[in-house]
């Protein structure tokens, strides 16, 4: 879905604390608390989400705080060392499952789109090492020993025997029975494609604004000149590291990538968090929490101010 500044561009109510300091320590803390805190509430039954939903959510809360001390690990580089650059698709990741969180929240039936599709790539990946594989004894027999864990796996996931066979049909060319319908497991929803399926307008708003700093990381991620500029830019020892000063290298630093790695991965964890609120309406501690780490994020960037005016103040209203 493309989104467009004269669709979606709205001004800001307040400019940040250009005075405020944010110490990078204090983003763990903040994280630390804002998933423990989360990750508690989902231990309680909800009507909106069943057991096996919470699980799974609490497996991607856990997922995101591992990849937050991943983007700390690689910052802590700072200039000394263009490594710090490849943080920024760990923060990509970050975003994207707020997005993907977003979907689940409002859509909980999507968590078995999300294991299908989760189990249809490993299965997919299976099958080439298997017709690749065919006049390999040793790899074939190590294929063997999969096959068990991975149709465990495909009970788990709740994938059925006809969309198994559905694969089968699409990748190896397999006649299926006569009688046989096609079931086929789509892709989850990339963030693009979750901003169509949002129906939640100030979700959707707020999703809106944050598709363009996806792409941006994306260009991390892709062939671009973000992705392979900067790593020389930081690195002393070329040619291009030259052309810059050492105090131009570490502001561009601090602009261009931990700046914006530091707040987009914190934003993506707490608005995360924020979108189970709903949830646990009565969850005051939930709140609270969240509230307060909001305190703190909205004067980190515009972008930050930005996702509070659009999104985040409503949640947590009370507490403001």
């Amino acid at each position: 879905m493309r989104v467009h500044v004269k669709n979606f561009a709205t001004p800001s109510q307040k400019d940040i604390d250009l005075e405020a300091r944010f110490d990078a320590p204090k983003a763990d803390v903040i994280v630390n608390q804002c998933v423990s805190q989360v990750t508690d509430s989902l231990k309680n039954e909800s009507n909106h989400l069943s057991e096996i939903e919470r699980g799974h959510l609490t497996q991607i809360f856990f997922a995101m705080k591992n990849t937050h001390l991943a983007i700390r690990k690689l910052l802590e580089q700072e200039d000394k060392n263009p490594i710090s650059v490849n943080a920024m698709p760990l923060v990509r990741n970050q975003l994207e499952t707020l997005f993907a969180l977003c979907l689940i929240t409002e859509q909980p039936e999507t968590v078995s789109l999300y294991l299908k599709d989760g189990w249809k790539r490993l299965y997919v990946r299976h099958l080439w090492f298997r017709e690749e594989s065919k006049g390999l004894p040793r790899i074939k027999e190590g294929l063997g020993h999969v096959e068990p864990s991975l149709e465990m796996t495909r009970i788990l996931a709740g994938v059925s025997a006809e969309e198994k066979l559905t694969i089968d049909v699409e990748e190896l060319g397999v006649t299926p029975p006569a009688e046989f319908k096609p079931q086929p497991i789509r892709w989850f929803p990339t963030p693009g494609g979750v901003l169509k399926r949002i129906k939640d307008g100030d979700r959707k708003r707020m999703l809106a604004r944050l598709l363009p700093e996806y792409e941006f990381l994306c260009s991390f991620v892709h062939v671009s000149p973000h992705s392979k500029a900067f790593p020389t830019i930081f690195d002393h020892r070329q040619p291009y590291a030259a052309m810059f000063t050492t105090g131009q290298r570490e502001e561009m630093f601090q602009k261009e990538i931990a700046g914006p790695a530091l707040w987009l991965g914190l934003l993506s964890i707490v608005q995360s968090c924020c979108e189970l609120v709903p949830v646990y309406q009565n969850d005051m501690q939930l709140v609270a929490t969240l509230a307060g780490a909001w305190k703190t994020l909205q004067n980190l960037s515009l972008i930050c101010q930005k996702i509070w005016e659009l999104r985040a103040r409503k949640l947590l209203g009370a507490l403001n």
